[in-house]
């Protein structure tokens, strides 16, 4: 008989602190479910897909047709392995690990703490020396959840609208990819609700009725690719939310960029919160969401995340940016990043940024530990400044200043203020609309001195001529002159002749395509700079420089930042 006593306290015991646990696991041959006071989470073991939300009196938030799951170009997360990383009271982390055949091994997390209204996803990644190099492509997580529950999205405090269901959408017109002329004749795209990262850490979607909200809250941005110019989809109908990973949508085509992988290499991405409320109304689901939002940010590194990719012990930057003659500098962005390719376009590591207040002063704060290089720009300035080698150490805090390159040249005149976008030209207010390209004109004339800038469009999308007219009021015959032309994005790789006094001195021909202008972009995409030499004898004394747009398809052409003409020095 005392043989067995022991046993059975040891089984009471144990079945005791399962019940008393403010997170639970339950796991089937085929399934393995995580909840907590507010809500439950069930998952397929093979394919690692999210298959259930319960949450309040609804079963599934998913629906019958609805799942979470992580994918890319040609791979899905199937087979899966799956175990528990870690497990107490208040806290469960299961992993989902698959190994693609394009030689990267993925690492699905999903993090259930008993205080948290909603589950936390974070991705390993990893390439082995060993293996052949490969392409870092696209990593999306998605979530499709139920129509009858969701059908409203929430992106920003100016970016908010109904969802329709696809019978509305697929009676209609399909204009373009995921782009639909519906029979009442509203045009309804996805891309309308993508938008930039910059100052934004939630994007979600509500009912209208259910007053139910599911949110991605990003309490950091440090491994999103792209930097501060960079658009995300967020959430579209169906209904469907999306957090990128890795992202290409709205970059040029023709980037050079870091994303062959051919040796050792891991990333981690996230965590960012699946947060899920009910609340009165979509109004407060939204600003209960953005309050959220604020304290997830101040968690940041978060404490409960163990592990040797995700480093708790950070450093600080304190940064002034400066001019020439070391006067603080305004709205200057500095982006934290590698060296040795556009930051537009890395992919592989991580990123920071943050402007300048108008003492020319900003902090990043909780930076990993490494080596980097700062780059400015802004302050109406077409050169970009840099400062290598920014030794990041944990626990320490550094202060850098960086002093804009001196633009040894004089202007003669400019359209248009230096910051990467299209900011201050006729449309660039405009919220995101699709077609909006098609209330450009064709010609445009613009003459220096007389026309404002107002008079000048957020884009260029049409077969004509833009004519810019300026007189000689202090060029020689012994300046050198020059033009540049920063294009804040270029989409459907249209085909421009510029010509000054009818001759031909350049052209803005084979740039690619960063699919901005019809996917509803109205501020920029991928940002070119160009530079074109003016031999003095074109110049006269009333002059015209044309923009001669010769090619282009629709929903296609340049969005200008700037253009500038200069005396060098």
């Amino acid at each position: 008989m005392h043989k067995f006593f022991f046993p059975y306290i040891f089984l009471y015991f144990f079945t005791i602190n399962k019940v008393n646990a403010q997170v639970k696991i339950k796991e089937t041959d085929s399934s393995v479910s995580l909840s907590n006071k507010y809500a439950s989470f069930e998952f397929d073991k093979k394919t690692a897909d999210l298959k259930s939300i319960s949450y309040e009196n609804y079963n599934n938030l998913l629906g019958d047709k609805g799942s979470a799951y992580l994918s890319g170009p040609n791979w899905t997360m199937t087979p899966s392995t799956f175990s528990i990383t870690s497990q107490n009271d208040t806290l469960i982390d299961i992993s989902f690990k698959h190994t693609a055949k394009k030689y990267f091994n993925y690492d699905l997390h999903y993090v259930i703490k008993s205080d948290t209204k909603g589950i936390y996803v974070y991705l390993v990644e990893n390439h082995s020396k060993n293996d052949p190099a490969s392409i870092y492509e696209q990593t999306r997580w998605g979530l499709r959840a139920d129509p009858s529950i969701f059908n409203y999205h929430l992106v920003r405090d100016t970016i908010q609208g109904p969802m329709y269901s696809m019978d509305s959408l697929e009676s209609g017109k399909k204009l373009q990819d995921w782009t639909y002329k519906m029979s009442n004749g509203i045009i309804y795209t996805k891309y309308n609700y993508a938008d930039y990262i910059d100052n934004r850490y939630v994007h979600g979607m509500a009912g209208t009725q259910s007053h139910v909200g599911i949110f991605v809250i990003q309490a950091s941005h440090e491994y999103l690719n792209g930097g501060p110019t960079k658009q995300y989809q967020t959430v579209h109908s169906n209904p469907y939310l999306i957090n990128m990973f890795n992202c290409t949508h709205f970059l040029n085509d023709n980037r050079v960029t870091d994303d062959t992988i051919s040796g050792d290499w891991t990333k981690l991405n996230g965590p960012f919160l699946l947060y899920v409320d009910k609340e009165k109304s979509v109004s407060e689901l939204w600003n209960i969401a953005k309050q959220e939002t604020g304290l997830q940010k101040k968690q940041w590194p978060y404490a409960w995340l163990q592990n040797k990719y995700y480093p708790l012990e950070r450093g600080t930057l304190v940064l002034n940016a400066k001019d020439e003659f070391n006067k603080n500098l305004y709205n200057v962005t500095l982006v934290l990043a590698d060296s040795g390719y556009d930051w537009q376009a890395q992919t592989k590591s991580y990123i920071y940024w943050t402007h300048t207040n108008k003492n020319g002063y900003s902090t990043i704060k909780n930076i990993r530990p490494g080596v980097y290089t700062l780059y400015a720009y802004g302050a109406n300035r077409l050169k970009e400044g840099k400062k290598q080698n920014i030794i990041i150490v944990k626990n320490e805090s550094k202060n850098v200043s960086v002093i804009m390159p001196t633009e040894d040249k004089t202007t003669i005149w400019q359209i248009g203020d230096a910051d990467r976008t299209t900011r201050g030209f006729k449309y660039a207010d405009h919220k995101r609309a699709y077609g909006l390209f098609d209330s450009i004109p064709e010609n445009l004339d613009y003459t220096i001195g007389k026309s404002i800038i107002q008079n000048w469009y957020y884009a260029q999308t049409k077969v004509g001529n833009w004519k810019i007219h300026f007189t000689n009021k202090n060029i020689s015959n012994k300046d050198s002159i020059e033009l540049e032309i920063a294009i804040a994005g270029v989409a459907r790789n249209p085909k421009l002749t510029i010509l000054l006094n009818d001759q031909p001195i350049g052209d803005l021909n084979n740039l690619g395509n960063d699919h901005s202008i019809y996917r509803s972009a109205i501020l920029g995409g991928y940002y070119i700079l160009k530079k074109f030499k003016i031999p003095i004898n074109l110049i006269n004394s009333d002059n015209t420089l044309e923009l001669k747009l010769e090619k282009v398809p629709r929903g296609g052409g340049y969005m200008y930042d700037a253009i500038r003409l200069s005396k060098l020095n």
